[in-house]
């Protein structure tokens, strides 16, 4: 069985590039914490108050996103710039969908 691509993780980064295959299961289910919430933030199907708690979590600096951090092996300020910048040049959905939509009938 292969492993699943999480296209979110190049965000907060790769559970296995920290430490490899060998990391710590802790810091690789750390790592999956930060990824889900990047997920959470980006996807379309995720309900507005999640997506919200998300980008809070993401993008204020607690107690509880640095100690996640520090358990995934990330750097907090690290993940908080590139959060913010990401949010800031998010393109949004529907926009994608009318391009590959328009590609795909222009090609039949």
């Amino acid at each position: 069985m292969g492993r699943s691509h999480n296209s979110f993780t190049s965000w907060v980064g790769n559970p296995h590039t920290i430490g490899g295959r060998n990391s710590p299961p802790e810091e690789k289910l750390f790592g999956a914490v930060l990824s889900q919430a990047a997920h959470d933030v980006f996807s379309s199907h995720v309900e507005k108050l999640d997506k919200q708690q998300a980008k809070d979590f993401l993008t204020q600096n607690t107690w509880h996103f640095k100690m996640i951090c520090e358990l995934a092996g990330r750097d907090p300020d690290y993940v908080i710039r590139k959060m913010k910048k990401r949010m800031q040049e998010d393109i949004p959905i529907p926009f994608f969908s009318k391009v590959r939509k328009y590609y795909r009938q222009s090609n039949t």
